[in-house]
């Protein structure tokens, strides 16, 4: 990766950590942290900050850096920028990479960090309260893995999502269609088992339960769904760079191998 590819990574960084999507989505968690207190739920106070981030990283963060990502890089096709940009020595291939080296400096990093503070919260919450929604399972260190993969796969979405649709109304249709999806797959639970069709969900298991969180399920069906998860975001990533000029066997060859491997996690996953 060039030096000018590896500068324009760290501008895109700044760019999508200071996108505004950011703050708007985290005034919901601001509230639901306000009712909570006030209505005296979310049990003791680890739970209530466990449940807290969970809920930041997974229903507001990752979903908004789909957005993020795609309003980002999808900067250089507007009209009052598109010549500027066409007169820079980087191509489309190399500003596509340098999203992508943006999306890894930031906003999979931020969710690396949460990831981290779940493990670490998780070693004070408690399985013994008084309301069900109030429950936390701890889970263990390779599952919270699923946050930065999840991430990373929105990020990488919204990318081809800009590459390839560059016609208004793109970003909220395909926002649409993912929000659909996963309401249709997202299966919610009243025993301690997951359904078999939430494990194909674009979403980690964890929240299926009917009465707050999911009991850790086994961990190797866990890390083939972490599998499934990265190998749908790197397939993103390799249609983002095939929209680009330039050598394209290597990410047809990356295609295929991703996809074959992502296909079988998909069935291992069912355990």
């Amino acid at each position: 990766m060039s030096t000018a590819t590896q500068a324009l990574g760290a501008v895109e960084a700044r760019r999508m950590l200071r996108h505004p999507a950011y703050p708007v989505g985290m005034i919901y968690i601001a509230a639901f942290t306000i009712a909570a207190i006030t209505n005296n739920e979310g049990g003791t106070a680890p739970n209530l900050t466990y449940i807290v981030l969970s809920l930041a990283l997974l229903l507001i963060y990752a979903p908004l850096t789909f957005v993020s990502a795609n309003r980002v890089s999808g900067a250089a096709y507007r009209r009052r920028v598109r010549e500027v940009f066409d007169v820079t020595p980087l191509g489309d291939r190399r500003r596509t990479l340098a999203a992508m080296r943006g999306l890894l400096l930031g906003p999979v990093a931020v969710s690396l960090a949460g990831a981290a503070a779940l493990v670490v919260l998780g070693e004070f919450t408690t399985s013994q309260t008084a309301r069900p929604n109030d429950t936390v399972h701890p889970l263990l260190a390779p599952q919270y893995l699923q946050i930065p993969v999840l991430v990373l796969g929105a990020g990488l979405l919204g990318i081809a999502v800009a590459r390839w649709l560059r016609w208004p109304g793109a970003l909220p249709l395909s926002a649409l269609v993912l929000w659909l999806g996963t309401i249709a797959l997202y299966q919610y639970s009243s025993s301690t088992t997951v359904q078999d069709r939430t494990w194909f969900a674009l979403w980690p298991v964890w929240l299926s339960s009917t009465d707050g969180m999911m009991p850790r399920q086994p961990l190797d069906q866990e890390m083939w769904h972490l599998t499934y998860l990265l190998g749908l975001g790197l397939l993103a990533g390799i249609a983002a760079l095939l929209s680009t000029a330039g050598p394209r066997r290597a990410l047809y060859a990356a295609a295929g191998v991703t996809g074959v491997v992502t296909v079988l996690a998909a069935w291992l996953q069912l355990g």
